[in-house]
């Protein structure tokens, strides 16, 4: 056989095999991936469930944190950086988050995206100082579904009140619910 024919023909071959490895590892991850995010069964946070107080840290100051302790209530929002609706949704979570802060309530954007994307995303926003970066494994124990824009709403002892799609009849309701308060506050004073 002649070389100029035989080493090509190597070379094409190698780059073959090279790429059937590289694509049958990707798909080895994602099946795993897969199986991880369905091992937490997605009822594992109704209402009424404990959640778990998951270790995180603070996305602007790298502070360490828990999140969903006792003893606070908790509105834990999240939210990805990919999705067009959770953009439209930032002004208004802005306005709850401030209404939040007034009455007590711990309001965090929980997430296991890259700091430098979030920075990215909440440029401005006042929901910046109010991130909680947590593992991916913790991620998916609070929110099994990767659902986003969503929201877990927990009481001080650490049990889900209500969970869901932000702007569902439960986030208007604490919505209105915060405004109200904090109208009131304001009318005390």
């Amino acid at each position: 056989m002649d070389e100029q024919v035989l080493y090509p023909a190597l070379a094409i071959l190698c780059a073959a095999v090279a790429l059937n490895l590289k694509l049958t590892m990707s798909a080895l991850r994602a099946a795993r991936s897969t199986s991880t995010s369905t091992s937490t069964p997605a009822s594992a946070l109704a209402p009424g469930k404990q959640a778990p107080a998951v270790p995180a840290r603070q996305l602007s100051g790298r502070t360490p944190l828990q999140l969903a302790g006792a003893g606070q209530a908790w509105a834990l929002v999240f939210l990805s950086t990919q999705c067009p609706k959770c953009r439209e949704k930032l002004p208004d979570i802005d306005l709850v988050l401030k209404a939040a802060e007034d009455t007590g309530l711990a309001m965090w954007l929980v997430s296991e995206e890259p700091g430098w994307r979030l920075r990215a995303f909440l440029h401005g926003r006042r929901l910046l100082e109010r991130t909680a970066m947590v593992s991916r494994q913790d991620y998916i124990r609070l929110n099994p579904n990767k659902a986003s824009p969503a929201y877990l709403f927990l009481n001080h002892e650490q049990v889900v009140e209500a969970g869901g799609f932000i702007g569902d009849s439960d986030w208007l309701a604490l919505c209105s619910q915060l405004t109200q308060e904090d109208a009131d506050c304001e009318q005390a004073a």
